[in-house]
């Protein structure tokens, strides 16, 4: 996935120079154009990393309240054979293990990716309030 994002940004980033240069004809490339650029794509880069972020959020938010058992048991047991109650009750607390650390992992990525879009955000918010503020002031 990050390498598919870097991919895009690498083109996008290539088709402003390239375009810029065409347009420009004689004029120099200026630093007010490069810092377009960084504008544009740190807002690119941190709306990416939003959306990405609230749709990690929602999935991880329901793995904690569907947990789905998607693991099994590593040494199949014979099921025609008796369990002695000590294997019997060391099992089930396995099972119950096993189900609170798949909740405590799921846990853990909803905060992870809510970190990830409260991070996100502002820096958003910061870097597309500069590139209006310089739309507004080349009108």
């Amino acid at each position: 996935m990050r390498i598919i994002i870097l991919g895009v940004l690498v083109i996008i980033v290539l088709i402003i120079i390239f375009s810029s240069g065409f347009t420009m004809k004689e004029e120099v490339f200026t630093m007010s154009r490069l810092r377009n650029v960084y504008l544009y794509l740190v807002s690119f880069v941190s709306l990416m990393m939003i959306l990405i972020g609230v749709i990690l959020t929602v999935q991880n938010i329901t793995d904690v309240i569907f947990p789905t058992n998607y693991y099994y048991d590593s040494i199949p047991y014979d099921k025609t054979g008796s369990l002695s109650v000590e294997e019997q009750e060391n099992y089930e607390e396995n099972q119950k293990r096993n189900a609170e650390n798949s909740i405590t992992e799921s846990k853990k990525n909803v905060a992870k990716s809510i970190a990830v879009v409260l991070v996100a955000l502002p820096t958003f918010g910061y870097h597309w309030k500069k590139v209006e503020k310089e739309k507004n002031e080349q009108k």
